[in-house]
């Protein structure tokens, strides 16, 4: 049973693996969302967050400088980096637990992996010409594996917990 376990979460994992490598090897026009955008109302975004600015590798975030498609397709690309690190790392977690390993070393492997993960992916998209690699981009990927590496031990717990 729990070999079994093992051997569909890999399957999963490599599964994931390759969406991420698949996406990440499309051009960014491919993938732009601005002109998506520009087909939906977006007057509020001025409203709402003009107030935001920031820096991300150089580049200022802010509805002023990049228009409110650009600054709403940020967070949506940013957004989606986190979401799907997060089942990176979630699924690199539950393959460490299964193989009985203590959740802290568990963690910390998970963690390396989706960190050398996106590594690997960011030096892809600096050998691509269409695609920029980030560093940042890294640091975001972690966070994201981090964040998946915990909501799996929350579930893992509040599961143990009920039974």
């Amino acid at each position: 049973m729990k070999n079994k376990k093992v051997l569909l979460t890999m399957g999963l994992l490599v599964l994931w693996a390759g969406v991420i490598v698949y996406a990440s090897s499309q051009p960014y026009e491919d993938q732009d969302l601005r002109p998506i955008l520009a087909g939906v109302p977006l007057d509020w975004v001025e409203d709402v967050f003009g107030f935001v600015s920031f820096t991300y590798s150089s580049s200022e975030i802010s509805v002023e400088a990049r228009g409110p498609a650009a600054f709403i397709e940020f967070f949506i690309r940013k957004g989606a980096h986190v979401v799907v690190f997060a089942v990176l790392g979630a699924l690199l977690m539950r393959i460490a637990v299964s193989l009985n390993m203590r959740h802290i070393p568990a963690g910390i492997i998970a963690l390396t992996g989706v960190f050398i993960f996106a590594c690997i992916d960011e030096y892809r998209h600096l050998m691509n010409p269409q695609r920029t690699g980030l560093f940042e981009d890294v640091i975001l990927d972690t966070m994201g594996g981090a964040i998946g590496i915990a909501i799996y031990l929350m579930i893992r717990k509040k599961r143990r917990n009920t039974t």
